[in-house]
């Protein structure tokens, strides 16, 4: 897998963004799958760990998420699962995800990391910065720093805007 680093994974989801005209808030990321001709659809997972996945076979290319999760989680697994589609789904197959895939998880400094893991937090910094546009979430804090109310303009849980303004340097949580 080719490494990729943070800032090269924001800059493909700026580009991705803007390519489909994705500037208001919140990002839609079910209309943004489908402008790429994914479909996607609520599935009940017969293991009950697994919360999302993505298969592509030819041109199509399908994204399930868990139906009975919260709508939230059910965004930020769409765009994780779409960040899978751009970094790391080639050719055909599919990547299936755990609930502990898309925990937070920092890369780390130093040290092997597995490819697999390597992947998932790939996909979730995608899906945060699909999700909370770097310069959108800029913007809004500077008007009205409260994550409660940035998640709620970005239709995001607050912890998943709690980790992106630290990301962001903008907030330390407690």
């Amino acid at each position: 897998m080719q490494q990729k680093n943070r800032h090269q994974i924001e800059r493909k989801a700026k580009e991705i963004l803007s390519q489909h005209g994705l500037f208001s808030l919140p990002i839609d990321p079910v209309k943004l799958a489908h402008e790429l001709g994914v479909t996607v659809n609520n599935a009940k997972f017969a293991d009950d760990s697994l919360a999302a996945m993505i298969a592509k076979r030819g041109e199509s290319t399908r994204i399930l998420v868990e139906q009975s999760d919260p709508p939230y989680r059910k965004r930020f697994s769409i765009a994780h699962e779409l960040g899978h589609h751009f970094l790391h789904l080639m050719e055909d197959g599919e990547i299936i995800d755990k609930r502990g895939d898309m925990f937070r998880e920092r890369e780390p400094m130093s040290g092997p990391i597995l490819e697999a893991r390597l992947r998932e937090i790939h996909a979730n910094w995608f899906a945060a910065a699909v999700l909370m546009p770097e310069e959108f979430v800029r913007a809004e804090w500077s008007k009205d720093p409260n994550v409660a109310q940035l998640a709620r303009k970005f239709n995001v849980s607050e912890e998943a805007m709690g980790y992106r303004l630290d990301y962001l340097e903008l907030w330390t949580p407690v």
